[in-house]
């Protein structure tokens, strides 16, 4: 007997209407539940709709003739995704990291990542690099303690412009954290 007998199976259409989606809950839920370590079971939640996302936008882009193996699938990604995140956010955080320590200063310096403030200033420069270029700007400013008013005259832009582009940056970056699981998110102040 399989664990989710209840789905449909009709030949090759399993659509978003054909989906018992209570079931497909239970069923992510167990996958869930198995696929992760008992440190990442707070995320079960979170995971099981993150889970629920991804398998309605398969079934839309086309008719799908396993559902139960699609959703074992999406729940083994799901599961190995929150571990790289949690993973990643460790490494970069950990004091002890040796990966992080052997990374050489681009200035010669030879300087360690072992100051917590030096790794949340890497953390969130690297992260408005990918992302948003004027918060990279802002955040550099930030971090050299630099006046809003002189950095407002030197871009050109009035000085509420540049405190409400800050506050708009930061909420990136607290909604990212969040959306993480990571321990950033207690480092920013967040929920």
């Amino acid at each position: 007997m399989t664990p989710y007998e209840n789905l449909p199976r009709s030949p090759g259409a399993a659509s978003e209407t054909e989906i018992q989606w209570d079931e497909a809950v239970a069923f992510l839920r167990r996958r869930l539940g198995y696929e992760l370590p008992a440190s990442a079971r707070p995320h079960l939640d979170d995971l099981v709709q993150e889970s629920l996302v991804r398998l309605l936008r398969a079934v839309r882009r086309e008719p799908v003739d396993n559902l139960e193996a699609l959703m074992t699938e999406i729940a083994r990604r799901a599961a190995i995704d929150c571990l790289r995140r949690n993973t990643r956010w460790s490494a970069i955080l950990a004091g002890d990291t040796p990966d992080l320590e052997q990374v050489a200063d681009p200035a010669g310096a030879g300087t360690r990542l072992s100051d917590p403030v030096e790794r949340l200033q890497f953390v969130v420069l690297e992260f408005f690099t990918v992302r948003e270029a004027r918060c990279q700007e802002l955040a550099n400013a930030y971090f050299a303690e630099q006046d809003w008013k002189v950095v407002a005259s030197r871009s050109g832009r009035s000085h509420d412009a540049v405190r409400k582009q800050w506050s708009r940056c930061l909420e990136m970056l607290r909604q990212a954290a969040r959306d993480e699981f990571g321990p950033l998110m207690e480092c920013l102040g967040g929920d």
